[in-house]
């Protein structure tokens, strides 16, 4: 049972933190751009028809509000919209002090509470299967952007839930959403995606598990503690004063402890378990004390919390290996020093007496968390079309973000951000420099505007290149000035320094070392770019700075585990003079 909603403040010396600074560590003012011409060539471009506002759809209700690290849509009520984002707003203030390292910005971070008008269904992503499993939240992402979406709408769902079937005597059971922790959830999944390597599913879901389930009062936090049904059965110590153990009979049928999902439930063999995927229906749908996801707590747990501590650091090390090597049973056992039957007959006898050291903290009162007051406003046309278009376009539904684009352009909004989603969904390639060149012009901040510019000017400009067959000093710098102004804006993007390697490959003025420092940038933010890092070792090769090639390849060996790369970088070393290898 939880005493708050709230995750607590935990201090850097927690058992939770060397493993986030692990996951952390798989990663190493206003932009304008000059309109260019193709070699002396003027463009004419299309003139741009804005549709009557009177033929237009009726704009949809929204809320609009602002919070620490997002903005937000909602369509349910404001008294629960100001709930949760009140709620939600303690426990980003807990979350920081938990995870000291700072968020890697984004361009846009968004949620979406769909509260009404089945508002949830359009967002899942395309192509995403369909069947029984039920999807309560989304989190969506790609380098540039996050959108988490939450369905409040879906209230109750009917779960064969085997702990919950044996309590009520009945053949089916109510499962009652909890919305406060399906966005807990969620944003324990944009944490743990800071990495260049985002964390294997069953990572995240244990994770995600352990601060959602921490206790907070007034005075003290206890993190890491498990309840049972079976009296001191938990092994953990100690108990609050007047504090008694949960018993699923009694217990409103939600969330249950690992211990009791899984005390008469096989597990998922580990050879199977550990190689699910985020994609896998099971990590998909974790609800209704769902297998996978318990097994995910109770492992986590085990190793965090379990056995006096004794397989913490095992798990650290496996993490951070997997970051870089493949999965497999004999990597586990270098780790924990057992295989995976084994550590199986360790984590049922960890189900039966759940012996584990938890965390209790006082807090200090500037540890108290207090929510900020949440002011809503009627969302305008640039505000829904901004974070709903940009949610569609991270679910897959490239008409769909276009749509909703346009629509506010229609409406008259010229904000950058309506000008490059439209750049980048629109299929005319003509229509799509123009909006992306009038996005630049405003002044957008999204770094991917500003590589979008350089790729098209690129296409354009290898389709005519100069006399030898390669670009002119006057095409590079057309093509460099946005990627070196893309460079001003978080966060950075691989195809930034990508398209910086090609136009130095192309260029007829081979470039020197000195030209090159800018791509040294990039093999710091991107190890494991293996084209980036290829393509910046040859142009070093070619500029005559052999020790760089050399070590740019064995960085590139390090993280490569793809044959057909390490061949390339292998076939590069074995070509540099021997003092450089």
């Amino acid at each position: 049972m939880h005493v708050s909603r709230f995750l607590p403040a935990i201090r850097v010396g927690s058992s939770l933190l060397p493993l986030l600074l692990v996951l952390a560590g798989m990663t190493p003012a206003t932009g304008r751009a000059d309109p260019v011409t193709a070699e002396g060539k003027t463009i004419e471009l299309p003139k741009i028809t804005v549709t009557d506002s009177a033929g237009l759809p009726e704009l949809e209700s929204w809320h609009y509000a602002r919070i620490t690290g997002f903005e937000v849509l909602s369509n349910a009520s404001e008294r629960d919209t100001k709930q949760l984002l009140a709620d939600f707003e303690k426990f980003q203030q807990a979350v920081r002090l938990l995870w000291p390292a700072p968020l890697k910005p984004v361009s846009a971070a968004t949620i979406i509470l769909c509260g009404q008008q089945n508002k949830f269904d359009a967002f899942r992503p395309a192509g995403s299967p369909t069947g029984d499993a039920v999807i309560p939240s989304l989190f969506l992402r790609n380098r540039e952007q996050v959108a988490i979406i939450v369905d409040l709408q879906l209230q109750q769902v009917t779960v064969n839930d085997p702990v919950a079937l044996l309590a009520s005597g009945g053949s089916s059971v109510e499962y009652q959403v909890d919305h406060y922790r399906q966005l807990y959830r969620e944003y324990v999944h944009y944490l743990l995606s800071q990495g260049e390597v985002r964390p294997p599913a069953w990572l995240e879901e244990g994770l995600a598990q352990i601060i959602m389930d921490i206790e907070l009062t007034d005075r003290s936090l206890i993190y890491g503690k498990i309840d049972t049904n079976r009296g001191d059965a938990t092994g953990g110590s100690p108990l609050e004063p007047g504090e008694t153990d949960a018993t699923v009979a009694s217990a409103v049928v939600g969330e249950q402890p690992f211990n009791v999902v899984l005390q008469h439930r096989p597990f998922i063999p580990l050879g199977q378990f550990f190689y699910l995927t985020h994609d896998s229906p099971e990590a998909r749908s974790p609800l209704g004390n769902n297998l996978w996801a318990k097994q995910a707590y109770a492992f986590v747990h085990f190793c965090l919390f379990g056995e006096n501590l004794r397989h913490k650091d095992a798990l650290i090390a496996f993490v951070g290996r997997l970051s870089r090597e493949p999965r497999s049973e004999a990597l586990f056992k270098d780790c924990f020093k057992v295989g995976y039957t084994d550590m199986e007959k360790q984590l049922r006898a960890y189900l039966r007496y759940t012996k584990h050291k938890y965390q209790q903290y006082t807090l200090q009162p500037a540890d108290r968390l207090s929510a900020k007051t949440i002011e809503l406003s009627a969302a305008t046309p640039s505000q829904i079309g901004v974070v709903k278009g940009d949610a569609f376009r991270l679910s897959g539904h490239g008409e769909a973000s276009l749509n909703e684009y346009l629509l506010a352009y229609q409406r008259g909004s010229r904000e950058p951000a309506i000008l490059a989603g439209i750049g980048v969904m629109q299929p005319n390639p003509t229509l799509a420099r123009k909006f992306t060149d009038d996005a630049i012009k405003a002044g957008v901040t999204r770094p991917s505007a500003y590589v979008a510019q350089a790729r098209m000017r690129l296409a354009e400009f290898k389709a005519d290149p100069g006399p030898d067959g390669k670009l002119t000093e006057r095409q590079v710098s057309a093509v460099l000035t946005p990627l070196f102004k893309a460079r001003d804006f978080p966060p950075r993007l691989p195809e930034t320094y990508e398209t910086i390697a090609e136009v130095w490959a192309l260029s007829s003025a081979s470039p020197k070392p000195e030209h090159l420092g800018v791509l040294d940038e990039g093999v710091r933010q991107f190890p494991r770019n293996s084209e980036l890092l290829y393509r910046t070792a040859r142009l070093y090769q070619q500029a005559g700075a052999a020790p760089t090639a050399a070590a740019i390849c064995q960085l590139g060996l390090r993280f490569t585990t793809e044959p057909a790369a390490r061949s390339r970088f292998e076939g590069l070393v074995a070509a540099l003079p021997p003092a450089a290898r």
